[in-house]
């Protein structure tokens, strides 16, 4: 199982980078264009590029975290093909492999279909398929010291609850929606949002089981948090540049967008480096 995890770690790096960097450097001369979405808003679109049909908010978004993917899938192919300490490297390998297949699903099923598109379900297949065999491979080792189950990381374990309630925000813009009937701004041209699906879905539960398994002194807790404080990192380094390139398009972003979710999951990925780095230092 051991190779073959690193196969497809390898392939989904690979076809992460190809992607991404296509879609950050990517132009075919294109000019913004005006279209009417399926709920009768005015809609610009990007018009350049493999985001071409897609809206300035969400190119703005996909571009900036395809910064990010790039820095991650060359880590993860660092992390899986050179580093050598077997333990560390596979809490750190099950750590990229999710951001990278979390920013695919939102590929695969968010962005409008493109050139690229069965480039993304390689992507979204190979990483999703690494995450979990590597997921699994993590729950079956014993990566840390036994010093480490001597400490409870009440704070580590508060963090990824709280981390994990935060996405409840996206009911602000869902239950309004719900009760009037009328579509989210944040639809704008698309049926509807992957990020909340995943974020609900599945980011809130693990998140806070992790988090009570961590504050009830569980295995579980302890080898599940380095892979959720790493997604978090990968988060807040999303918004960071999510944030410069919808500035950069022209967006006008209000200073509650700015300050109310970009700082939120910032200060949220920032200190979830820490926390990670700490947890780390008892891998043996």
């Amino acid at each position: 199982m051991k190779r073959a995890i690193t196969v497809l770690s390898v392939i989904s790096a690979v076809t992460t980078v190809l992607s991404a960097c296509t879609g950050v450097l990517y132009t075919n001369g294109g000019t913004r264009r005006v279209v009417e979405s399926i709920h009768g808003a005015k809609i610009t679109l990007w018009g350049d590029g493999v985001y071409a049909n897609n809206s300035l908010l969400k190119t703005g978004a996909t571009k900036g975290t395809d910064v990010v993917l790039i820095l991650a899938a060359i880590l993860l192919i660092v992390v899986t093909v050179a580093l050598k300490n077997p333990r560390l490297q596979l809490l750190l390998r099950t750590g990229l492999l999710s951001i990278v297949s979390y920013a695919a699903t939102c590929l695969v099923m968010g962005v409008s279909f493109n050139s690229l598109f069965l480039l993304y379900v390689l992507q979204f297949g190979s990483s999703m398929f690494a995450f979990l065999l590597s997921l699994h491979q993590l729950i079956l080792t014993e990566p840390y010291s036994n010093a480490v189950y001597e400490r409870k990381f009440t704070g580590t374990g508060i963090f990824l609850i709280i981390s994990g309630c935060s996405v409840l925000m996206w009911l602000t813009f869902i239950i309004p929606a719900l009760l009037t009937g009328k579509p989210m701004e944040t639809l704008e041209i698309y049926t509807t949002e992957p990020t909340f699906v995943l974020d609900l879905a599945i980011i809130l539960p693990v998140a806070l089981f992790c988090g009570i398994m961590l504050l009830k002194k569980r295995r579980i807790g302890y080898k599940m948090a380095p892979v959720l404080l790493t997604l978090l990192t990968g988060v807040g380094l999303c918004v960071i540049f999510q944030s410069v390139y919808q500035l950069s398009l022209g967006l006008e972003l209000s200073p509650g967008q700015l300050m109310g979710l970009a700082g939120t999951f910032i200060i949220l990925g920032s200190i979830a480096a820490v926390l990670n780095i700490r947890i780390l230092r008892y891998v043996k």
